[in-house]
């Protein structure tokens, strides 16, 4: 796995991939910054890589409702789901502070288009 060269203790990298390299969405480790620390095989594959912002992942306007600010703050994870019209599905988003690390965080998004109401896509 590529990894950024920033200062995270080795055992960090180590549980993040054991955890989640199956999971079958993109899930990163981030800093505060938004620099990617550390991506799962499923976002390897879509070709994110350590080292990117994950601002550079989406638009300014679904960044506008980013919540890791909140999240780390709080200490607490956060949840959104809603319509992404970049990709056209529905995203079951989270970010989730890692416990006793300041500064670092989980993000992931999860298409649950499928089993969406149909209230939370755009009218037709």
């Amino acid at each position: 796995m590529s990894d950024a060269a920033i200062e995270v203790n080795e055992e960090i990298y180590c549980h993040f991939h054991k955890q989640w390299d199956n999971f079958p969405s993109p899930v990163m480790l981030l800093r505060k910054d938004r620099t990617i620390l550390a991506i799962n095989k499923t976002g390897l594959d879509l070709r994110i890589t350590a080292g990117m912002h994950c601002t550079e992942l989406s638009t300014k306007k679904a960044c506008q409702r980013c919540q890791a600010n909140q999240a780390l703050a709080e200490k607490s994870g956060k949840r959104a789901v809603g319509y992404n019209g970049q990709y056209k599905v529905v995203f079951d988003t989270y970010w989730i502070p890692l416990a006793g690390e300041e500064d670092l965080y989980l993000h992931f998004s999860i298409n649950i288009s499928e089993y969406a109401k149909e209230s939370l896509f755009p009218p037709k």
